[in-house]
């Protein structure tokens, strides 16, 4: 555990002193544009001014469609393991499991997007109660008055998140032995077609967030079938990128 703690920490440290990572991570301000933009947004005001709940799911759903966030974090993914590969710096690696390499790597891309998801939670808090609510433009109420309301508020924040780290699981996977520009419209076409799926009948049910439509139905069983897809695609990601990273020359 010492030898991963210590490969990990040194990972980590080369990943987020990226310049593509400090960018990335000014994406996280996006919440703070709302109260500039809330003029020219009277006709949504139901849509995210309810509670700060809804604001939230608002927010971090904007990010995973918008195109920038995505592709700038599939390039960090890519530089992380298939730059590293062709530049032959993996091989100051080659006495140590690689396993625990590939972990490591993977570790510290999710611990940036939790950094990611950790300032657009803050930045969306100073937004509605810092900015928004002082002028009236929104309720002080943290969730929806209905219980209905606030379950599909969560289920759309938290199928987000796990899109967002299958994504990234994805993007390891061909990143691997792929061109950066394969990569990354990997990564942007999956977040495309996982944006759309809720809107295209026959389709939706194979990304997590397609299971919304039965929350009025039975909201347990649609969490639950939003979890386990959610497993399921990640595990396959990870397991088909670990094979490929254990057989890649370095």
């Amino acid at each position: 555990m010492s030898l991963f703690k210590s490969v990990f920490k040194s990972v980590f440290k080369s990943v987020f002193k990226r310049k593509d990572v400090n960018i990335f991570l000014t994406f996280a301000f996006l919440p703070v544009l709302v109260p500039l933009l809330s003029g020219f947004m009277e006709g949504m005001s139901s849509e995210y001014t309810g509670n700060f709940l809804s604001f939230l799911e608002s927010a971090v759903s904007t990010q995973y469609r918008f195109v920038l966030p995505i592709l700038l974090f599939s390039l960090v993914v890519s530089s992380v393991f298939k730059d590293e590969i062709d530049s032959g710096i993996m091989f100051l690696y080659k006495d140590i499991n690689r396993k625990k390499i590939f972990n490591a790597k993977l570790l510290s891309l999710v611990v940036v997007y939790s950094i990611f998801l950790g300032l657009t939670i803050f930045t969306s808090l100073v937004s509605y109660y810092g900015f928004m609510l002082p002028k009236g433009e929104v309720s002080s109420n943290f969730i929806a008055n209905q219980s209905s309301a606030t379950i599909k508020s969560l289920f759309t924040l938290i199928s987000t998140i796990n899109l967002n780290l299958i994504t990234i699981a994805l993007v390891v996977m061909v990143s691997i032995t792929s061109k950066t520009i394969k990569s990354v419209l990997a990564g942007v076409f999956f977040s495309l077609a996982a944006s759309v799926s809720p809107m295209l009948i026959g389709i939706q049910y194979l990304f997590p967030n397609g299971y919304i439509h039965f929350i009025q139905i039975n909201w347990v069983l649609s969490y639950m079938a939003a979890v386990v897809l959610s497993i399921i695609y990640f595990v396959i990601f990870y397991v088909r990128g670990m094979h490929k990273f254990k057989n890649v020359e370095f």
